[in-house]
């Protein structure tokens, strides 16, 4: 869609983006199973105290106008992805990246951090035009304009010896006006493959025979309470909603299967996820009833969970939820508000319940919810031992459990499921697809984040570490977590 553009920094739009998986690489990927695989790092270290790294980039990567990629050129971009929409929360406690010399990245982080390349799957785009249209890239394919045709033609300088994950010399960009538009020139032969949000507000049907391919996302809905004015200021009866939401069924039957199903605030398919602690709060009406009987309900109690008219499925699954909780014997509404009223009673705390939806970080950072003031703080549920848990996860994932245990039992959010998108393709177009996050036509070059790994000591030398931690310490007295 013209209107969005191709600054993979600016551009908002899925039907766009896939197009990025082709022009641009990053630091790391992150696949299928949110784990990061490093494409342009070489290596990458950690100091002790966990708030500093270094990347060393892989030699010899040129951009596709044959200038060398340079540790300035990361710079640069993540600077850009900082500044931006699509990326810019991820890095809010990053204190600063700067280039050491041209192959060698040195990162600074106000908090220890154990999974930092998790946030690192920006694209890298050359120094000086990542603020144009169509930056340089170091990707398999680059942009090619003419006068009458916008295109992909492949990199003669990509540097990868793997297969490009599509086979053509040149690649044809068809330009839509809307999802309509999109799925029309699908379907009459014009475009080969498209990306879509088949439960978007503005989705259209396809109806051709296609091939088929799920892209997962970090895109989480989840029902919010409000903490302080409703029903929900007891803990036990918004820790036991979790168990009368039957999320299987929700999204097979309102997102057509293009979601899975989470009892924890963390992607299923991430290694973060744990199934023993997820299922302890999986569908269960009786003991959703057990706490209602203990619950003290008003006489005639009606609560009210809000929806938004800009998001039919978001609609339809609050009719589903508010039926649940009915059919159990909790009487809840649903009131669908036009966006502007919707967003007008979310801040003043008139409702009881809401789905809300984030996007959040590959490490799926919960700070946002729990930090005074925080962008997903809603409904009181702001607490500092909660933001110190989230504070101690980052550093080890080991204390995920403690974090995610703490969000369940307290009934601060209950989750409900992952979104993900649709991937269509034309059948014999594509030889295979691996979608990964944000990155369509994922490559795997078989390497993992332990082949990239080594100790701090040998990217920094002798003294690196008590230099570091000495940065880390100025940073540190600037940011009061």
């Amino acid at each position: 869609m013209p209107e969005y553009g191709f600054n993979p920094f600016r551009c908002v739009c899925i039907t766009n983006r896939p197009v990025f998986s082709l022009v641009y690489e990053s630091l790391f990927v992150l696949n299928n199973s949110f784990q990061p695989e490093p494409v342009l790092c070489e290596r990458f270290a950690v100091s002790e105290s966990g708030t500093s790294c270094r990347i060393t980039l892989w030699e010899g990567i040129s951009f596709s106008d044959g200038t060398p990629l340079s540790a300035s050129d990361v710079v640069a971009s993540l600077e850009a992805a900082r500044d931006s929409e699509y990326y810019g929360s991820r890095f809010s406690k990053v204190y600063s990246w700067t280039a050491l010399d041209q192959y060698t990245l040195e990162i600074q982080l106000y908090c220890p951090y154990e999974n930092l390349p998790l946030l690192l799957d920006v694209p890298i785009v050359k120094a000086g035009t990542e603020g144009e249209e169509r930056p340089l890239g170091t990707g398999p394919y680059a942009f090619s304009q003419t006068e009458t045709e916008l295109c992909l033609r492949r990199n003669q300088n990509w540097w990868q010896d793997n297969r490009a994950p599509v086979e053509y010399d040149t690649i044809q960009l068809t330009a839509c006006q809307d999802p309509t538009a999109v799925r029309d020139s699908f379907e009459f032969g014009d475009t080969s493959l498209v990306c879509a949000d088949l439960n978007a507000s503005n989705a259209v049907g396809y109806r051709c025979d296609y091939e088929l391919w799920d892209s997962p996302t970090t895109t989480i809905q989840y029902l919010a309470f409000n903490v302080t004015n409703s029903i929900f200021y007891q803990r036990e009866l918004r820790a036991a909603v979790t168990h009368i939401v039957d999320r299987e069924t929700l999204t097979a039957s309102v997102y057509k299967g293009f979601a899975e199903a989470t009892y924890l605030p963390c992607a299923p398919a991430s290694p973060l996820y744990d199934q023993e602690l997820a299922e302890s709060y999986s569908y269960d009406p009786e003991a959703f009833a057990l706490a209602l009987r203990s619950a003290e309900i008003p006489e005639g109690y009606v609560g009210t969970l809000i929806a938004c008219s800009a998001d039919p499925a978001r609609v339809e699954l609050s009719h589903r939820i508010a039926d649940s909780l009915t059919e159990a014997g909790l009487r809840m509404e649903v009131k669908v508000l036009n966006a502007e009223t919707y967003r007008y009673q979310i801040n003043a705390g008139q409702y009881d319940l809401f789905v809300g939806e984030a996007r959040l970080s590959g490490n799926f950072d919960l700070t946002e919810f729990f930090r005074p003031y925080g962008s997903l703080s809603t409904g009181g549920i702001s607490s500092p031992g909660m933001e110190q848990l989230c504070y101690d996860a980052l550093e080890n994932s080991g204390n995920c459990y403690d974090l995610y245990r703490g969000v369940m039992e307290n009934g601060y959010f209950c989750p409900l499921l992952f979104k993900s998108y649709a991937v269509m393709a034309n059948r014999g177009v594509i030889g295979s697809l691996h979608p990964a996050v944000d990155n369509v036509f994922h490559l795997s070059g078989g390497r993992t984040l332990a082949d990239a790994s080594v100790s701090y000591e040998e990217l920094t030398g002798q003294g690196g570490e008590e230099e570091s931690t000495e940065a880390s310490t100025e940073a540190a007295e600037e940011y009061t977590p």
